[in-house]
């Protein structure tokens, strides 16, 4: 039997762990009182271009162009109908919507683009980002080239 899915709050710690060599800064942001379950992270691109980040059941949204501007938050609580985000808060945990099936959707209605995972977010908005996670592939591709070469 597998795993369960992860909490939205996982995800965001997962975040933090997974691209903090690819960006300046990175952090759990202390969540809005008036959203209380939405994770927020903070970051900062190799650009020094800053973020705030909304960890949602569709995806992962910019919500502000600064750390700790909430300034699009509001929206994203609207993107699932209020019965289902009332039955994911009441199990605890949530999986990314299917609703997103390729590397980002946009919601017309609201101006909100969604993205699958933090990488599809970074590649979008940081070139740099891309440089470095192109540059890490090709090092581990050649260092299993080399232990292959050694046997």
């Amino acid at each position: 039997m597998g795993s369960p899915p992860k909490t939205l709050q996982e995800i965001a710690e997962d975040i933090s762990r997974d691209v903090g060599n690819k960006v300046k800064y990175v952090a759990l942001r202390t969540a809005d009182p008036e959203f209380p379950d939405i994770p927020l992270v903070n970051l900062t691109t190799l650009e020094d271009r800053q973020f705030c980040v909304a960890i949602t059941t569709c995806g992962l949204c910019i919500i502000g162009h600064a750390h700790d501007l909430l300034e699009g938050l509001a929206h994203v609580t609207r993107d699932l109908p209020r019965d289902q985000a009332d039955q994911d808060r009441k199990h605890g945990h949530v999986k990314l919507s299917q609703q997103v099936s390729i590397a980002s959707a946009v919601f017309e209605e609201v101006n909100v683009q969604y993205y699958e995972t933090i990488y599809s977010l970074l590649d979008a908005v940081s070139p740099m980002y891309r440089a470095a996670f192109c540059s890490e592939l090709s090092d581990k591709l050649l260092v299993l080239q080399q232990s292959q070469n050694d046997n």
